[in-house]
């Protein structure tokens, strides 16, 4: 077959890809025109309808936020919020794009392209084009929301529309520039053509990878394949590391190994204390309530993020049973890291004007929460409920919500008591919670 104009060592026929692609086609259901236009419209429509719902909720607390808090945000507020929202959506916009792809191919089809010599640039253009479909509307989407952010600190008057229609075009240009600079970083080579073309075999197995387990989740609603994704991508890059020495008995060197291994994470650990600092975002726009919850679940994911020993603890029968020490000591000393930062990104709750006791407190309860997020949730099914989306599981529905519930439930208990005067109350409280979730058998 002809060499390739991408470069040396990049052989391919377009001609030969068209018609294996016409072969891989033909051997799939072919759906009719109005089945076509039926699922676009569909696709469009739900996607409409959830964009609607959510500028409807956050549109107007940005454009006109509920100060019931110490501290609010004026118009220069706003601009640096619009930066901050600017530089966040492209930031994800690239890591996702680098994740997923762009080129991708699930196991099946990467199976036919490894033993195919036809262009790759016809085969996975399909695949190329919804992924940057996808990037388009999620950015241009976080472009309408960070134009609203900007419309505010540029004092726009009545309704902003030539602010955000030109923050969300922005954010759709940058969705496009974003796709083909990781198109180009993942093929290792330029023009577009040649990259896709010269795309490595593993690198669009991992995309495939990763677009197979975000679509799971989007279906289900579940995310248990993207956590099995995450956990296998997080061992592999540990690493080895030379054994050394116990630090004093079994509590003192699972204290030592746990602080190191926080420390291996500190990327981590960063990334989720910025996401308490947008908790604290939403808490000044939408008022205490809302940051207050919001704020439960961003520590929640903090914890989770950097609580890899007791997480590890708690689903390990075996190690529970090898390590000469109560069970219940090595709970405690392993979840002392996890609090500690816990504390750290609780302090949000100060600006909101929550007294002193709120973020020991709520680090407390969210800390046993991430402990029972640990543990399996309920695998039956339950009962199944009709819903505009269709019939919906409510064991399903337990699973998703199996932590994140006592997390939330634990920061409307903080609240309350703010509003009570029950501080002391509060903190003893949400620190039996913690001790009852370490102590309580699991074998």
């Amino acid at each position: 077959m002809p060499e390739a104009k991408g470069g040396p060592g990049l052989v391919g026929d377009r001609a030969a890809a068209r018609v294996a692609l016409r072969a891989l086609r033909g051997g799939e259901h072919a759906a009719s025109w109005g089945q076509v236009l039926q699922d676009w419209y569909v696709g469009l429509f739900v996607a409409g309808t959830l964009l609607t719902m959510v500028f409807a909720a956050t549109g107007p607390s940005i454009l006109r936020p509920e100060c019931a808090t110490t501290t609010c945000l004026g118009r220069g507020d706003h601009l640096w919020l619009a930066g901050g929202m600017a530089l966040l959506g492209a930031v994800a916009t690239f890591v996702a794009l680098r994740a997923a792809g762009p080129a991708w191919a699930d196991r099946g089809r990467m199976a036919w392209l490894a033993s195919t010599p036809a262009d790759r640039g016809v085969l996975l253009r399909g695949g190329v084009l919804r992924v940057g479909f996808v990037a388009v509307v999620a950015t241009g989407a976080w472009g309408v929301l960070t134009g609203f952010a900007l419309a505010v600190g540029l004092g726009r008057a009545g309704v902003p529309v030539p602010t955000i229609v030109g923050s969300a075009a922005v954010g759709a240009g940058l969705a496009v520039l974003l796709t083909a600079v990781t198109l180009a970083r993942q093929g290792r080579g330029r023009p577009l053509a040649a990259a896709v073309r010269g795309v490595a075999d593993v690198d669009l197995l991992r995309a495939g990878e990763v677009t197979g387990a975000v679509g799971a989740a989007t279906v289900m609603l579940d995310g248990a394949a993207l956590e099995v994704l995450g956990t296998r991508r997080r061992l592999a890059r540990r690493g080895s590391f030379a054994s050394r020495g116990g630090a004093g008995g079994a509590l003192t060197g699972m204290l030592v190994h746990e602080c190191r291994a926080v420390l291996r994470r500190w990327v981590r650990c960063l990334v989720a204390l910025a996401g308490c600092l947008a908790a604290l975002v939403v808490g000044l726009l939408l008022g205490r309530l809302a940051g207050v919850v919001v704020t439960a679940v961003a520590v929640l994911a903090l914890v989770r993020a950097v609580g890899g020993g007791p997480s590890t603890w708690v689903s390990s029968p075996g190690l529970r049973r090898a390590v000469p020490a109560h069970p219940a000591a090595v709970a405690a000393v392993l979840a002392v890291p996890p609090f500690v930062i816990g504390v750290v990104g609780a302090t949000a709750l100060l600006p909101l004007g929550l007294p002193w006791w709120a973020p020991p407190a709520l680090a407390l309860g969210v800390t046993a929460a991430a402990v029972r997020a640990t543990e399996p949730p309920p695998a039956e099914l339950g009962v199944v409920l009709a819903t505009p989306a269709g019939p919906l599981s409510s064991g399903l529905v337990r699973s998703v919500v199996h932590g994140p519930d006592l997390a939330i439930a634990v920061g409307l208990a903080v609240l309350a008591a703010h509003a009570t005067g029950a501080g002391l109350l509060a903190v003893a409280a949400t620190a039996g919670l913690l001790v009852w979730q370490l102590l309580r058998p699991r074998d």
